[in-house]
């Protein structure tokens, strides 16, 4: 068995000692330190891998959209009537908001992130959108004159399961995403 590690091990390691420690103790009280010892590596073997500890934060950004996008897209792609792929979008950005809202506030509320890199992250989740309605649109079902914008308006919108947000993420929030979803794309109500 050889003694290290391929390398993207280590940096899986390094990245899940940075999800646990700021989830933890924060973003800020945690220190490259901290995640080091935590992965079981040296400073110079993070600096492989990381530039810093807030590249290493945008990296978890980054996995999360990239998780929630392809949640989305599963989520559309498991059921082929046009209305039910919106309705199923909204059930898995819900689901994930419900499952992950630790996560999601310490990466993108207390992380001290940038806004450019926090709007990065966010292409991920607004590309699977764009790519559903231009879909629907190409197939005829949708009328969405732009699919690109009309998803900043659905992710927008999607915030609204934030639990910083007035209104709970309960089945009346989601039923009305849902409608609005259904929408922006041109549908009828159910």
């Amino acid at each position: 068995m050889p003694r290290t590690k391929p390398a993207e091990q280590r940096r899986a390691d390094l990245v899940e000692a940075g999800r646990t420690l700021f989830l933890s103790k924060g973003v800020a009280a945690t220190s490259l330190e901290d995640i080091t010892s935590r992965a079981g590596v040296s400073k110079g073997l993070f600096y492989l891998y990381f530039q810093s500890k807030d590249d290493l934060l945008q990296a978890l950004q980054d996995q999360f959209s990239a998780e929630l996008a392809d949640r989305i897209r599963a989520a559309a792609d498991s059921v082929v009537d046009w209305g039910a792929k919106l309705d199923a979008c909204v059930q898995a950005i819900s689901g994930s908001y419900r499952e992950q809202r630790d996560l999601h506030e310490v990466l993108f509320r207390h992380g001290g992130h940038v806004s450019a890199s926090h709007q990065a992250s966010h292409e991920l989740v607004l590309q699977a959108l764009s790519d559903l309605l231009a879909s629907g649109t190409a197939a005829g079902v949708f009328d969405v004159d732009d699919p690109d914008a009309t998803a900043v308006l659905l992710w927008a919108s999607a915030h609204g399961f934030d639990p910083e947000f007035a209104a709970p993420a309960d089945d009346r929030l989601i039923r009305a995403a849902q409608q609005l979803f259904r929408r922006a794309a041109g549908l009828k109500d159910r």
